[in-house]
């Protein structure tokens, strides 16, 4: 019996959204903290959602900060697509009737900001946020939660994600874990063979073929 549910990250997994949230944050922190900050260092402050960050970094700014960072953010997204591949893996998933979540540390008004650009929220029963659990990721809370909200068993859940949160996440709900490499060098990840290991669509698509049931019949 193939695994039930498809748990997916959004940022670096299902969409190409890591360098517009960088930018915005490089953005904002050059206009209200007058300095530049690099990618790394951006990409470290990941997790906690993004009124959470900009209230430690900015103090009493924070809420002027969020409101021009979201103002960013939308306007990146005349470039944002999803990949033709991606969609048709989606589709793949719903049209055989598998349960699709969504488990990001993104907040609300980002998250459904995405997705109704994409065109992409009518294919999850479950979109977990950083706003709808008390721990994001890396802690358990969201996958769990879906899980809960799903039905499902953690035996019966494979997820998808692109960072070291994500496989924590992953680690801490004993959930299979796919390392999604699609967006992001694979030189900067460790390599542990209890993951599964997705470096273009076709990895996805085996890994997926190999976990549920007639997928691969596609």
């Amino acid at each position: 019996m193939g695994l039930a549910v498809a748990l997916f990250d959004l940022d670096g997994t299902l969409l190409d959204t890591v360098p517009l949230i960088t930018l915005c944050f490089q953005r904002m922190f050059r206009k209200y903290g007058n300095y530049d900050i690099s990618q790394e260092a951006v990409h470290e402050m990941f997790g906690p959602g993004e009124s959470i960050i900009f209230r430690r970094e900015f103090g009493d700014l924070w809420e002027t900060v969020l409101a021009d960072y979201l103002d960013c953010y939308a306007k990146g997204h005349d470039q944002l697509a999803v990949e033709p591949w991606m969609m048709e893996i989606l589709k793949g998933l719903r049209a055989k009737g598998f349960p699709l979540a969504i488990i990001t540390n993104k907040e609300r008004d980002t998250t459904q900001l995405t997705l109704d650009h994409v065109h992409l929220s009518s294919y999850f029963d479950v979109i977990v946020t950083a706003q709808d659990v008390e721990h994001p990721k890396p802690y358990p809370d969201g996958i769990l939660k879906a899980l809960k909200t799903l039905g499902a068993t953690r035996d019966e859940a494979i997820f998808i994600g692109d960072t070291m949160n994500d496989r924590d996440a992953a680690k801490a709900s004993n959930v299979k874990f796919v390392q999604a490499l699609w967006y992001v060098p694979s030189s900067k990840w460790p390599r542990d063979p209890a993951w599964t290991v997705a470096c273009s669509p076709n990895d996805l698509r085996d890994v997926l073929a190999s976990h549920f049931e007639a997928w691969g019949d596609q």
